[in-house]
């Protein structure tokens, strides 16, 4: 039971919390701030971080059907990010380097699944390559509860497990109810049903959302942090039939691959096969990361099919989020309100003749990024520059006026959030030791373990169809950039 004689779902009594994971999108919402400890004004924090949710959201422009009003809407109030990346195209190790501050070579986690692909040379499958002494590494659940802030959080926020930390109310990944009928027979790729005959009311995301209006309807004289996981557009790809009806297939626009020649003519055999590993599990063989063989399957019909699951999916989620966003534009508490949206990672559907994640191109580690921020963003603020997740944390602990702790890998964004004009170099996403994405305001460089490489013009080339590796015109940038990428992965 908490100070209020309220209990928290697998919550423990504690009086004193701060809660925050995966997304990044930053709201203030509400009145004056009450007094907090040393008399200082700290804001409620707001965490939403939405499963394999790729820029398939109106403001970012993946997908022009794409129908997703309230995510929109929230970043119409502040600063949005186009150019943000997960530090790991993989839930786990995503998960872990937003919850630590820490980049996958000191987390030591790099795939979902350690099982060594035959093609791999000599890097590691997993444990930690930085030199870094990191000692003690606390995460931010507990970095919040530690500085006195009521920490809550629920749905799946850590990979499927209860975050690392004595939280003051935990709610565990809702999943989807047992024995849901679907309008049709008709099964996708990975022989799921897609529209249900079922309310939102019964979805595990509704149930989440509810529960996280709870929360933040519950007052506590310590301030609020707060992660929310959303699991959709996670597979299954199914959410209720009304969903469904908005995106019927035969009028879904599939993504775009080059207009004519072969895409990976120009990738090395080792980046094909990367591509290829999916994940690394054996039970996949390629049969869901291999674009001719599931158009094999289904032809173009069981492409549109999926385009349009997925659409479905991620409009249901928004509705959810729409839900607790509502409810955030009253603060109890009488505090400001900072809310955070963001993903894990993205998802391929057919773009660079790739599907799902785990991969190492736009498409996978692209994330969506928000932060609404009123005395401290400008409503409909854009910045392209480079970020990554592991910039969530110290930029919370800045946002919140806490200390920010020694062992953080990442950068708070804060002077952008303030300036948009401020600039930064580079942004980096690992998929394995050696295997590395450097990220600038403009251009994508992947430099493969065997040496090969990939650079790619996003401004003139966004779907990332023309390889200009080792073309000469690049030969300078390519080098600045490659040993970009070996100091990352060498240096602490």
């Amino acid at each position: 039971m908490d100070r209020q004689g309220k209990v928290g779902v697998g919550g423990k009594a504690r009086g004193v919390a701060g809660l925050a994971v995966v997304a990044l999108l930053t709201v203030f919402v509400g009145g004056a701030c009450a007094q907090s400890d040393g008399g200082e004004r700290r804001p409620d924090i707001v965490l939403i971080v939405v499963d394999d949710l790729n820029d398939w959201i109106g403001v970012m422009g993946g997908h022009p059907q794409t129908v997703t009003p309230h995510m929109d809407a929230l970043a119409g109030r502040g600063m949005f990010f186009r150019n943000a990346h997960c530090n790991a195209p993989q839930c786990r190790p995503s998960r872990q380097s937003l919850l630590t501050g820490l980049y996958p070579k000191s987390t030591g986690s790099f795939f979902n699944n350690t099982k060594r692909p035959s093609f791999f040379l000599t890097q590691k499958m997993s444990g930690k390559t930085s030199k870094a002494e990191l000692g003690e590494v606390v995460r931010m659940h507990q970095h919040f509860l530690d500085h006195r802030y009521r920490v809550v959080s629920g749905g799946k926020v850590s990979h499927y497990r209860r975050p690392k930390a004595a939280l003051d109310a935990y709610l565990p990944l809702q999943r989807q109810p047992k024995g849901v009928r679907f309008a049709s027979e008709k099964t996708n790729l990975w022989g799921e049903g897609g529209a249900a005959l079922m309310k939102d009311e019964e979805t595990g995301d509704h149930k989440v959302a509810r529960w996280a209006i709870d929360q933040w309807r519950t007052v506590s004289p310590e301030p609020l942090f707060m992660t929310v996981g959303f699991y959709r557009p996670h597979r299954p790809l199914n959410a209720p039939k009304q969903y469904f009806d908005r995106f019927p297939a035969d009028g879904v626009r599939l993504p775009a691959l080059p207009p004519e020649g072969d895409d990976w003519d120009d990738l090395s055999e080792y980046g094909k096969a990367l591509a290829r590993a999916h994940a690394h599990k054996p039970l996949h063989k390629g049969r869901f990361s291999n674009h001719e063989l599931i158009l094999e399957r289904g032809g173009i019909a069981e492409w549109k099919y999926t385009v349009g699951s997925y659409l479905a999916c991620v409009n249901f989620v928004d509705a959810q989020i729409g839900l607790l966003l509502e409810a955030l534009k009253t603060n109890p508490r009488k505090r400001r309100t900072i809310v955070v949206l963001t993903s894990d990672h993205g998802w391929h559907l057919g773009e660079k003749r790739h599907w799902t994640k785990a991969a190492i191109w736009k498409n996978t580690t692209n994330v969506p990024f928000i932060v609404v921020a009123p005395g401290v963003t400008k409503p409909g603020a854009v910045s392209r520059q480079p970020i990554s997740l592991v910039d969530v944390y110290p930029t919370l602990c800045e946002l919140a006026g806490i200390a920010v702790p020694g062992h953080l890998e990442g950068e708070s964004i804060v002077p952008m959030l303030r300036e948009p004009s401020v600039e930064r170099r580079f942004a980096f996403s690992s998929y394995g030791p050696e295997n590395t994405a450097v990220q600038t305001a403009t251009m994508r460089y992947i430099r493969y373990e065997d040496g090969s490489a990939e650079l790619y013009d996003h401004v003139n080339d966004p779907h990332e169809w023309v390889n200009l590796a080792g073309r000469s015109a690049y030969r300078e940038l390519e080098a600045q950039l490659r040993k970009a990428a070996l100091e990352f992965q060498e240096n602490p």
